[in-house]
Order: structure tokens, then C-alpha cells, then sequence
């Protein structure tokens, strides 16, 4: 992969890999406090509120296509130097994929939908709450090992530049 196509990619896998992050931070500061306390009145409301559009718009597919994104960019990677950083980040991706299918495919539809019952919702959102913050440190640094390949691919490029000139 050229330099410059893989400084770019990188940059857009983390700025992918942010969204997702400050998405999940906003859920977890801002909605799922109010899941905890009077869980069936709050989850039907905000059920409610969600239904012409969902957080799953606003997730789907960017956060994927930033998950696939590390993955490639681990694949073709050739760069000795940025070989660790990208492990890593493939690595914390791949748990990342994994414990985000586990929220929506297990937690998701006890909270909201037909499988949502009343008694088994504050357990299901404190289940949420944890598994988040979980998703959410795992976001951050599959972000933070991206953007040291980036700084380390962002340095050559500035000595490139500065030597051609």
C-alpha cells in the first residue's frame, strides 16, 4: 500500500473509530443514566422517541466500515515500524466486533422490542451500562493505536515533503 493511501485510510479509520467512541459516551452521559432509575417508564419513552429513526442509523454503517477499515489496514500493511500498531488495533477490533455483537444481539432486545419485559429491565440496563463502558475503552484504544501508525506515517510524510523541496 503507498504511504500517502495508507496515511489517509488510517486517518479515516480513526476518525471513524472517534465517532463511535463520543457516540457511546454521549449515550452512556446522556440516555442510559435515565435507563437505570424507573427503567420501564424511561425505556418506553425513549422506545417511543426512537420510532421513525434509531441510534442504529446514526452507528450503522459507519462504525462497521471503521471496524473493517483497522482490519485492512492490518492485512496489508507492510511497514515493519507500524506493524505493532496495527495489531494491536486489529486485535482490540476484533474484541471490539465481538462484545458489540454480544450488546446488540443479547442486551439490546431485552431493553427494547418484544423481549423487553418490565422486570428484567433495570437488570438488562445496568448490563448495558457496564458493557459499554467496556466497548468504550476498547474504542478508545483501538483508536489510540491507530493514531500512532498515523503520527509515525504523518512524520515521514512531512520529511518526505520537506526533502523533495
Amino acid at each position: 500500500m503507498r504511504p500517502s493511501l495508507q496515511l489517509k485510510l488510517t486517518l479515516a479509520a480513526v476518525l471513524g473509530m472517534a465517532y463511535w467512541l463520543f457516540g457511546n459516551l454521549y449515550e452512556a452521559v446522556v440516555f442510559s443514566p435515565n435507563w437505570v432509575r424507573d427503567s420501564p417508564a424511561q425505556i418506553a419513552r425513549l422506545d417511543g422517541f426512537f420510532s421513525v429513526t434509531s441510534a442504529t442509523v446514526y452507528f450503522v454503517p459507519l462504525t462497521q466500515l471503521a471496524l473493517v477499515l483497522v482490519w485492512v489496514l492490518w492485512w496489508r500493511n507492510r511497514d515493519g515500524d507500524l506493524a505493532r500498531d496495527h495489531r494491536r488495533a486489529g486485535i482490540a477490533a476484533i474484541v471490539l466486533a465481538v462484545l458489540n455483537a454480544y450488546i446488540v444481539a443479547t442486551v439490546l432486545p431485552r431493553l427494547f422490542g418484544a423481549g423487553a419485559l418490565p422486570e428484567g429491565l433495570n437488570a438488562a440496563a445496568w448490563q448495558w451500562n457496564v458493557l459499554n463502558v467496556v466497548r468504550m475503552v476498547l474504542t478508545a484504544t483501538t483508536a489510540y493505536y491507530l493514531f500512532a501508525a498515523f503520527r509515525k506515517l504523518d512524520r515521514r510524510s512531512g520529511q518526505l515533503d520537506r526533502g523533495s523541496g
